[in-house]
């Protein structure tokens, strides 16, 4: 019975050394395929260097045969992000995209079809470098399709806002909400302000959390155009959209009416008092500077971090940070105000 079983531990041994020693093969040879490609890559990108460089510089294209191999391709592409980083101008960015459409479009159909993310993904993104306007038919198909990943998705909402699709609006306001809020800002951040206005005139069919991002992109883009959905923000009963409110104030310079902020100085919420502080700071609202000199006791450090900001703003705010270090008997407030002296460069104890 013992050397039955010790036998077969031999035999399941070998077996296994027998799978390791194929893994291990397979990844060796796998590798060597690999470095092989990359190198006749990196020769072929040589090859094509000048030529190509010609071609972005003059317009002439002494280049190449219609019918590329795939390693010439990528080669290719490889070549057009490398110059694409480095030479600018409209001409040569329309050179880019005429080039590409000729010679990669096929390749990149064949991979948007390939069953691995990362082939599909890197696809996307060539589109996306190389401007490619003519691929919108087929991301609306790539888009609706039921396999289509999430990040997929993403960066298709990114390119057809790029490219300002007519139905970018339309898909945006029916966005899956396990879309991140990342990729959300980085679409409507390059799409056109027109088609943002057309979003933006659908605010209370959005989403809550689409709501919040198109407030945030408003300050973000001082978009000013809409100063009156500001002020009925701000007034509303919802915490975060105040918050979001005053703070899309303090990023575009959207001039704010002073009495809408005063009562959030007394919020029990220290995120209004810390973004009233802001907006008043930024917008150097002078009926507040006593507002200010107060939050400097506040409880909350970023609290009074912002309001001591906020004075430094004021073209006397040194002298009153000094004032508050000389008179003032808390603590918080002196420390404060050191603090914000220090990092103007003026040196200050007591």
């Amino acid at each position: 019975m013992i050397e039955m079983n010790l036998a077969l531990l031999f035999i399941l041994f070998l077996v296994l050394l027998f799978i390791l020693i194929s893994l291990f093969f397979y990844l060796t040879v796998k590798k060597y395929l690999k470095n092989q490609m990359r190198q006749r890559i990196d020769t072929f990108k040589e090859d094509y260097r000048l030529a190509v460089f010609h071609y972005l510089q003059s317009g002439q294209s002494s280049l190449m045969e219609s019918d590329l191999e795939e390693e010439k391709v990528i080669a290719l592409i490889e070549l057009l992000s490398d110059y694409s980083n480095v030479i600018v101008g409209s001409d040569v960015e329309e050179r880019i995209h005429l080039f590409a459409k000729e010679h990669i479009t096929d390749f990149l159909i064949k991979e948007l079809k390939q069953k691995r993310w990362s082939l599909r993904m890197n696809a996307l993104f060539s589109i996306e470098d190389f401007y490619m306007v003519h691929f919108v038919p087929f991301l609306h198909e790539l888009y609706q399709k039921r396999g289509t990943s999430l990040s997929e998705k993403a960066q298709i909402l990114k390119l057809l806002a790029k490219f300002d699709d007519p139905k970018i609006v339309d898909y945006l306001k029916k966005t899956d909400e396990s879309l991140s809020e990342f990729s959300l800002v980085s679409i409507l951040s390059v799409m056109e302000e027109e088609k943002l206005d057309e979003l933006i005139a659908s605010f209370d069919d959005l989403s809550k959390r689409m709501q919040y991002i198109v407030v945030d992109m408003i300050g973000k883009r001082q978009l000013t155009g809409h100063h009156s959905l500001l002020q009925r923000l701000v007034l509303e009963d919802e915490t975060e959209l105040r918050i979001r409110s005053l703070k899309a104030y303090a990023n575009s310079g959207i001039p704010i009416d002073a009495e809408a902020i005063h009562r959030f100085f007394e919020s029990d919420n220290w995120q209004l008092r810390m973004m009233a502080a802001k907006v008043s700071g930024m917008q150097r609202i002078e009926g507040y500077q006593s507002t200010l000199i107060a939050l400097l006791s506040d409880p909350e450090y970023v609290v009074r971090a912002e309001a001591a900001k906020a004075i430094l703003r004021f073209k006397e705010g040194e002298a009153i940070l000094q004032k508050v270090i000389e008179e003032s008997k808390d603590v918080f407030a002196k420390d404060m105000a050191v603090e914000w002296l220090e990092k103007e460069g003026v040196g200050y104890s007591y």
